[in-house]
């Protein structure tokens, strides 16, 4: 049975494991996990089977639509209007399964108790990670905002392939 709960900083390496395989390789470092969940741990959703992670969520709240670096520390403002989803992930196995969707399903909950305007999303077009965000941003009938040109998938590295999607809330 699959629960969701929020994550601890003793989730890190479990979390670790499942953006391994669904960022094909890359992962956070542990750093900026530990501060995202100390900093905005209400944000940090997962779920689980029996006592293994099997996907997850992470969203900050800001004033305004714009893009953040991949890795970054927390820029969660409290009365932010704006959900801006900081990062997924889903194992292999799960990632036909309606998991992300309960997990964004979650979150439209909470940023609709917060009062949120828009959801932010930050996607491209070419990676296995970003074909099955593009079917949950398809089913959620997000709108293609604006392409993104030079944004910092990780440190040192940008790309030009990625579009910001909003949905009202």
């Amino acid at each position: 049975m699959i629960k969701f709960r929020l994550a601890e900083l003793k989730d890190i390496k479990q979390i670790q494991q499942v953006e391994k395989e669904y960022y094909e390789g890359f992962n956070c470092p542990e750093k900026t996990l530990r501060s995202w969940i100390k900093g905005v741990p209400e944000n940090f959703i997962i779920a689980q089977n029996k006592n293994k992670i099997i996907a997850f969520i992470f969203f900050e709240y800001l004033n305004r639509i714009k893009t953040i670096p991949f890795i970054h520390k927390t820029e969660h403002k409290n009365n932010g209007k704006y959900v801006y989803i900081s990062e997924i992930g889903v194992l292999n196995k799960y990632n036909k399964t309606n998991i992300l969707q309960k997990l964004f399903n979650k979150v439209l909950e909470k940023s609709k108790r917060d009062k949120c305007k828009k959801i932010i999303w930050l996607t491209g077009l070419k990676s296995k990670h970003d074909k099955i965000e593009s079917r949950l941003l398809s089913k959620n009938k997000f709108a293609k905002k604006e392409k993104v040109k030079h944004w910092e998938a990780y440190p040192n590295h940008f790309v030009n392939d990625h579009f910001i999607w909003v949905k009202k809330v």
